[in-house]
């Protein structure tokens, strides 16, 4: 057919009136089809736009009941970086705080308690094969849109897992040493950081787990000395209990053979993969492992962007808050940029948390002026209290008569007045004395940090070390534990050095001796028997101008007289005549401190040169703020509570602010208290530093591998305002100098004394009540005596801790120590012999001396050994494990019983002189140490402590 055939049929159709009608009835069908195709299709719109508003509606309520949950989580986890256990108001406040961007929502939060806390061993990820403190919880969120009543309620479970570093037996942050001689038997588990260095002369017994993040060195220790040099008699239980020795030749790197890639270089030895080491490591059935992951902290600050960890020596380090003075760093050690602490730079809540400063408890403040004090660069009013000043503790400028604090009178029945501080053996020239005193408590409400300033309160019991007994004899002073001076916790001055007679010159001394009791005194006047010191004959050998290194010399008998006691003995050999005595700043000599070098003879006192006329190095003298333990007990025990009995002073700002004395229930307490404490006099640039890197050599100002302790790549020395020099200008003086007379040098140290009983107590009624101890400083802290023990019921290899008296009994009490450094004082220990026989160990002798106490402190750095180097038999090491307690004494073959945990976190910066031993600094004691399995029970933790944390979700469901 054409085309054009095609178009006429086609027309045709259209235009036949039969067809036309087909055509509208069909067009009718389908237009009726279409319109029910249309509503039906508008119908269905309709329904799908309610039920997708209805899905929008309950997906928003979802989220925002998942929203509930992420906030509830994140705030409980923040409580544990403050407290142990939450309470009731902790729980209350989580509950509270809904999360932000959902305001169209009604939320109800609930966080219970689902399972009581337990001890756990736990058995998968980071912290598998560690006993973990467990607690198991649920937070439940229901969200409620309030137009439309959508609701969805979710659930979560979830353990809470805390992991205390004291249980740990030993915990190294960075390489772990092991070279014992004698026969070393600790126990717990041991962990570091780092690599692990293992030798041993005789035995060496791990009998819990032992891990390394690095590697494991058998055959060369840290300072490439191979292990023959003592021996490789080590044994490690496998996981049937089972011992079995690593030899020399089984690590997981060797020095020798040399095969393969190189796995370790400087600073440590280098060393290479030991191919056979899968093969050791399984005969230990896992208890032998390198390799293993970083075990960290919870410590960080604002600035740290990239998640990474805070050098742990903050854990001691003064807090930073807003306004407080800080070393920004910008500066140099000369020439600091000492500024007020802004919101960009202070504390975030973690690290503020778990600094020691920020504990609860009490917390003590020394630096060189008001400004430096926490909380009083801004103060108008009292803040702390001056020392060095007027009697009243807050002139500024200089009194007209003699310096000293004078503390406020107690009240109440047994009152007294404590004696006044001798401010004019404290004054250095340029520089200020102040003193702040707080207790501590975290607020979980308000998630701050509170402080309430007890200065006064807590200097009304005596700022002296107690006179000996029949020494003075001012009717207005007397002796005893109740007595003037006798209830002093804080012990800055004391009349007396028990103890060998102090060396000094023929002329110019400042010591008086009584050798018929071996007690050294300063008498800068005398009077006619009979009378009384109120008129004094001065003694020219007492009067000398200011030194070079700013020290006082008496420059006014007058200027003394204010502190003057009448005293019985004719100290200068004159007879007819009573001495007058005035106090003056506690001080030791501390051997490795003062010395560069252990066997040289330089510093022999006695020899010509700069140490001839009995003289010692400035770099080892430390001025000391003693702790009476036995006092602190007895005030938080409610001795000086009143009642009948001493009270504390009226007219201090707390007694004013809440009208009465202070009283030992005002001291808050988690689990017992921690004391802080923190001396900065004569820290120049305010960093908390002993600046004064350069020891190995004496002072020859290279920077060697080992020195650089705060790792920031230079040799930080200070030797015009900080630090003394080993040798040289301003290095040395006079002994009896020395031990009486306050220096501008940033030598400070704490010690603990009459320690034996603890503030606090064991329950074992109700162990929740136990209440423990803790005492932390960033100086150095020396332990003299027994302490938190008497001594042990038997010796074995090694004495075990359920030996240790008493035990289980109240005055059991959990207890730690932590500080840049913890040296060991034995029972005989005495600072008279200290500068007499700075350089002579054999008159140092030791005694027994039992303590109990976990320790975290931190060491000093080993390297590869080069010239110079300290001396001694292990040159350029740390010492290891069993002298990381240090020692000042001649010990050989006396026994230092020893139980607690072992935790080191960073290198000292106090502290910081290189181990030394055996010829001048100490000889080494049998160590019979173990690990306080206490530690392992959840009411045995001291307060304070550090805890790893891990949460371990468990569950999640929606509830309806």
């Amino acid at each position: 057919m054409t085309k054009k055939a095609q178009n006429q049929t086609h027309v045709e159709l259209l235009t036949d009136p039969a067809q036309k009608g087909t055509a509208i009835v069909i067009a009718l069908l389908i237009m009726v089809l279409l319109m029910g195709f249309v509503a039906l299709a508008i119908s269905r719109t309709n329904s799908e736009t309610i039920s997708a508003a209805n899905d929008a509606s309950e997906s928003k309520a979802f989220d925002a009941s998942h929203a509930s949950l992420e906030v509830m989580t994140r705030n409980f986890n923040k409580i544990f970086d403050t407290k142990l256990n939450p309470d009731a108001a902790d729980l209350t406040h989580v509950e509270s705080l809904v999360p932000p961007g959902f305001d169209n929502y009604t939320f109800t939060q609930r966080v219970q308690k689902t399972d009581d806390t337990e001890s756990v061993v736990m058995t998968e990820g980071q912290f598998q094969g560690l006993t973990a403190l467990r607690d198991g919880w649920r937070l439940d969120a229901t969200a409620e849109e309030t137009i439309n009543g959508v609701e969805v309620s979710l659930s979560r479970r979830f353990y809470n897992n805390r992991i205390p570093i004291f249980q740990f037996g030993i915990f190294y942050d960075d390489d772990l040493e092991f070279h014992p001689g004698p026969r070393f038997d600790f126990g717990g588990r041991v962990h570091s950081n780092g690599s692990l260095f293992l030798a041993a002369n005789t035995r060496l017994n791990f009998s819990s787990k032992v891990t390394a993040r690095d590697h494991i060195f058998t055959d060369v220790q840290k300072n490439n000395t191979p292990w023959s040099n003592w021996g490789d008699q080590v044994y490690i239980k496998d996981a049937s209990g089972v011992f079995r020795r690593l030899a020399n030749n089984q690590g997981s790197v060797l020095q020798n053979p040399a095969n393969g890639p190189v796995v370790s270089t400087n600073p440590n030895p280098t060393a290479y993969a030991n191919a056979d080491w899968p093969t050791q490591q399984a005969r230990f059935q896992g208890n032998l492992l390198s390799n293993q992951k970083e075990l960290k902290l919870p410590l960080k600050l604002n600035s740290d962007i990239n998640n990474l960890q805070l050098d742990l020596i903050e854990l001691v380090k003064r807090s930073k808050r807003v306004g407080d003075l800080w070393n920004d760093g910008t500066g140099s050690p000369t020439s600091p940029n000492i500024v007020a602490v802004t919101a960009a730079n202070a504390d975030d809540l973690v690290t503020s948390s778990e600094r020691y400063a920020n504990k609860t408890g009490i917390r003590v403040h020394l630096a060189d002026s008001k400004a430096k004090l926490p909380g009083c660069a801004a103060a108008m009013g009292p803040c702390g209290v001056r020392l060095d000043g007027d009697a009243a503790g807050q002139g500024t400028g200089n009194p007209a008569g003699a310096r000293g604090y004078q503390p406020r009178p107690m009240t109440g029945s047994g009152t007294y007045q404590a004696t006044r501080l001798n401010g004019d053996r404290f004054r250095i020239d340029g520089r200020q004395v102040w003193i702040k005193i707080e207790t501590v408590q975290y607020n979980a409400t308000t998630q701050v940090h509170e402080y309430v300033d007890i200065t006064e309160d807590i200097l009304s019991l005596g700022v002296t070390e107690q006179a000996p007994s029949g020494l003075i004899l001012d009717a207005n002073y007397t002796t005893g534990s109740g007595g003037t001076d006798g209830r002093s916790i804080l012990k800055l001055q004391r009349f007396a050095i028990r103890g060998a007679n102090i060396p000094q010159p023929t002329l110019n001394r400042y010591i008086t001796v009584n050798t018929s009791n071996n007690t050294n005194y300063v008498v800068p006047g005398t009077v006619p028997t009979g009378q009384d010191c109120s008129s004094v004959t001065p003694d020219p050998r007492n009067i000398e101008p200011y030194n070079a290194n700013g020290i006082n010399f008496d420059g006014s008998v007058l200027a003394q007289q204010a502190h003057m006691k009448t005293a019985s003995p004719a100290p200068l050999g004159i007879s007819g005549v009573n001495g007058c005595v005035v106090p003056f700043p506690i001080k030791m000599f501390d051997t490795r401190e003062g010395l560069w070098n252990d066997t040289t003879a330089v510093f022999n006192p006695t020899a010509a040169g700069n140490y001839s006329n009995n003289r010692v190095p400035w770099a080892g003298v430390m001025s000391l703020v003693d702790i009476d333990i036995e006092n602190l007990r007895r005030f938080m025990d409610g001795n000086f509570d009143g009642g009948g009995g001493p009270a504390l002073a009226t007219g201090t700002p707390f007694a004013s602010a809440n009208g009465r004395p202070l009283r030992s229930t005002d001291i808050p307490n988690a689990n017992g208290i921690v004391l802080y404490v923190s001396d900065r006099r004569g820290d120049f640039d305010f960093d908390g530093q002993y600046d004064m890197e350069d020891v190995y050599g004496p002072n020859d100002g290279i920077l060697q591998p080992g020195e650089d302790s705060n790792k920031n790549g230079t040799l930080q020395t200070d030797y015009d305002n900080e630090a003394p020099r080993y040798t040289g200008a301003n290095s040395n003086e006079a002994a009896d100098i020395a031990a009486v007379l306050d220096h501008k040098f940033y030598r400070r140290g704490i010690r603990l004394i009459n320690g034996t009983l603890l503030p606090g107590r064991y329950d074992s009624a109700n162990p929740a009540e136990t209440r423990g101890f803790t005492v932390a400083s960033e100086n150095g802290v020396y332990v003299l005596g027994n302490y938190n023990a008497t001594g042990v019921t038997s010796f074995g290899t090694p004495t075990p801790s359920t030996d240790y008296v008493p035990h289980n009994t109240v005055d059991h009490v959990p207890a730690s120590i932590a500080a840049d450094a913890i040296t060991i004082l034995s029972n005989n220990w005495q600072d008279a012999r200290s500068f007499t026989h700075a350089f002579n160990l054999g008159s140092r002798p030791a005694t027994m001396t039992t303590i109990r106490f976990a320790m975290l402190t931190g060491d000093t750095l080993s390297s590869l050994n080069a010239t110079p180097n300290q001396g001694g038999g292990d040159p350029r090491m740390s010492g290891g494990v069993h002298n990381f307690k240090r020692f000042l004494e001649a010990w050989a073959g006396v026994r230092v019983n020893y139980s607690g945990s072992i935790i080191n976190l960073f290198n000292s910066q106090n502290n910081s002189a290189p181990f030394k031993c055996c010829t001048r600094v100490y000889g080494a004691p049998d160590r019979n140490w173990v690990f306080d399995t206490t530690f392992l029970n959840i009411n045995r933790i001291p307060p304070g402590t550090p805890f790893f944390q891990s949460i371990q979700i468990t569950g999640f469901e929606r509830k309806n």
